[in-house]
């Protein structure tokens, strides 16, 4: 399906793009729902020489893409779920992650998930709560008792039910996250955000906001929970 270039988010997406090419190859995180890998083939485009989609569920459409450009790779699983994204053995220059971390239950551990299949950068776009009064503010959002106050869409909206504390799943969003939240989320993995944007349209709540970031990985050393004790040293009991 066409990306429609008309639509000011999908233009900040694009623009995310080009600020992390030229790439050898390109990994994206969840590119089905509505845009049938849209920016997968675009990462082709703008000339990577192979790109991997990541995503639960397929369509049609991706299919005849994948068809007529053999430089397509798709993987059908969750990148969430630890056992699938181990079983992937390749590693990609860039990664791409457009709207999905806001649907994430075990959201620090995606996106380290995520991480370690990119060798130089990440690319995230996805709509973010302004800056609170105190720094890297998280918000999770099933059973919040302030619904009209912080809903990113219209009242009444279809996707209500991403403030029912029964149904926390990766249908709705579960997640608001400031800039500074994830800014250090992602230098907790190795990463430091070196271009960002954001976007003050297209959100009817005016607490949101669009924001872009590309994340370049860096050399300084961090000590991660992933291989934390993993290799305990002998202690003293006393």
């Amino acid at each position: 399906m066409p990306l429609n270039e008309s639509d000011p988010s999908v233009r900040l997406k694009l623009a995310t793009l080009d600020a992390a090419m030229p790439a050898r190859d390109a990994i994206v995180f969840g590119d089905m729902w509505v845009v049938e890998g849209g920016y997968t083939l675009r990462c082709l485009e703008l000339g990577c020489e192979r790109a991997t989609l990541i995503d639960s569920f397929e369509t049609d459409g991706w299919l005849e893409t994948r068809r007529a450009n053999p430089s397509l790779n798709f993987y059908k699983g969750d990148f969430s779920d630890p056992l699938f994204m181990s079983s992937l053995r390749e590693r990609h220059e860039v990664g791409v992650a457009f709207d999905v971390l806001l649907h994430q239950a075990p959201l620090v551990h995606t996106l380290h998930l995520m991480a370690e299949k990119v060798d130089r950068a990440l690319c995230i776009v996805q709509p973010m709560l302004r800056e609170q009064e105190l720094p890297n503010t998280l918000v999770y959002l099933p059973g919040t008792t302030a619904p009209a106050e912080i809903h990113p869409l219209e009242p009444g909206d279809a996707v209500a039910s991403m403030f029912s504390v029964r149904e926390p799943n990766p249908a709705h969003w579960i997640w608001a996250m400031t800039p500074s939240f994830l800014t250090s989320a992602l230098a907790g993995e190795g990463f430091d955000v070196t271009w960002s944007q954001q976007l003050d349209e297209g959100i009817p709540n005016m607490r949101w906001m669009w924001w872009a970031c590309v994340a370049e990985r860096s050399d300084e050393p961090i000590v991660h929970w992933s291989a934390h004790y993993k290799e305990p040293l002998l202690r003293s009991a006393t």
